[in-house]
């Protein structure tokens, strides 16, 4: 049942592009600020890996963080190939998560949505299992034989993030730079509106709301 909410000052965490273009409406806003809202480039999304012990079993301890990269020199397009070359890993202990004696994996890498998004269902599944396969493989690199020891695994794409976020083509890091000057003026335009997470930080994104 919808109802009316008085209060001095409301603050999203939504991509900054929805708060102005759809929460909120263009119409509340000018003309000029409405046009620099729809200039806002959006951040790239990802692809995750998640990889889950059987109770009891565990792995040498590889740190917090590992990055790991099989190609050469800096090139964004083989960042966010789906042909991937270069991972990050999270590792999670039972000594860092009191209660729990799982040992857990997190696999992270950069992705475009387009690459995702027009897959039939069968390629899309075929896709995942082949993300979480490699995915394996390279692990099996800081921890041998993880497929024995390994319980659970499951993977999710920008088309993941999409649907359960809604943040536009499942950005994991929000907008570009340019976000930010529009973040900061909601309050000029509409009185008591504000934002939070809008530029590629760490604390942006559909990832800064989750976390």
């Amino acid at each position: 049942m919808a109802a009316r909410v008085t209060c001095q000052a409301v603050v999203s965490n939504a991509n900054i592009k929805q708060t102005v273009l759809e929460l909120v409406g263009a119409d509340a806003f000018d003309n000029e600020f409405v046009d620099e809202t729809r200039a806002v480039r959006l951040n790239n999304s990802s692809c995750q890996v998640y990889i889950a012990m059987k109770p009891g079993a565990g792995f040498q301890p590889c740190g917090d963080l590992l990055f790991h990269s099989e190609h050469r020199g800096f090139d964004i397009d083989a960042m966010l190939s789906r042909d991937i070359s270069s991972r990050t890993f999270s590792f999670y202990y039972p000594r860092t998560r009191p209660g729990s004696d799982r040992h857990l994996v997190v696999s992270s890498t950069n992705a475009n949505y387009g690459d995702w998004a027009d897959l039939s269902e069968e390629d899309y599944e075929a896709s995942k299992q082949d993300l979480c396969e490699t995915t394996l493989d390279c692990l099996e690199q800081y921890v041998p034989n993880v497929r024995e020891i390994t319980d659970h695994v499951e993977a999710s794409t920008p088309r993941t993030f999409q649907h359960y976020t809604r943040h536009p083509l499942g950005a994991s890091f929000g907008t570009k730079f340019e976000g930010l000057k529009v973040s900061q003026g909601l309050s000029s335009q509409v009185e008591g509106l504000f934002h939070a997470g809008s530029v590629g930080i760490i604390m942006s994104g559909w990832l800064g709301a989750v976390n």
